[in-house]
């Protein structure tokens, strides 16, 4: 079950009483169970969002980033029985993703072994956003953030994957 709704988040820059001032920008949030498919979800909570707000210059980013932070917060932040919030934020700086989860620890970005599998999602993150960093909540938990300058080139952005000609000799 995706349950979406408009949030007021406490201890943040962007939150003007209830919801954003009117004119400064959009947000849309949802609330997911802790499950391996939720990082799946959640991408697509993301891009459902950007694409209706016709925000998708930095799309791909912001999936696989989403993808890192969710599961990060999925395999050691949430707790059992509890809930994931991911936000995402159109303002008129940037975009932003965030992704709240109720457990006690912070996140660390370490330099795995090159034989190990998983260990690089920070470093993903880290490589990917503009800026990212970790805020602590009134109450448990923590929201880890990464924002997104928009794409800056005024052409349009190419389509997903572009195919040669068919058939054709040259």
């Amino acid at each position: 079950m995706l349950l979406t709704m408009k949030s007021r988040l406490t201890n943040e820059a962007t939150d003007a009483g209830p919801d954003l001032l009117p004119g400064t920008g959009r947000h849309r949030t949802t609330l997911l169970p802790r499950r391996r498919t939720t990082p799946r979800t959640a991408r697509d909570f993301v891009a459902t969002t950007l694409t209706e707000w016709g925000e998708t210059s930095r799309l791909d980013d912001m999936q696989l980033c989403t993808s890192e932070l969710v599961t990060n917060a999925v395999l050691h932040g949430t707790p059992v029985g509890r809930l994931v919030l991911v936000r995402v934020e159109s303002l008129a700086e940037g975009l932003r993703v965030e992704v709240h989860d109720s457990g006690e620890s912070g996140p660390a970005q370490r330099v795995p072994e090159e034989s190990v599998v998983g260990g690089r999602g920070l470093l993903i993150v880290d490589a990917t956003a503009d800026n990212w960093g970790v805020k602590e909540r009134t109450g448990l938990g923590k929201c880890v953030w990464a924002a997104f300058g928009r794409a800056k080139s005024g052409a349009a952005p190419l389509p997903p994957h572009t195919i040669g000609p068919q058939g054709g000799t040259s």
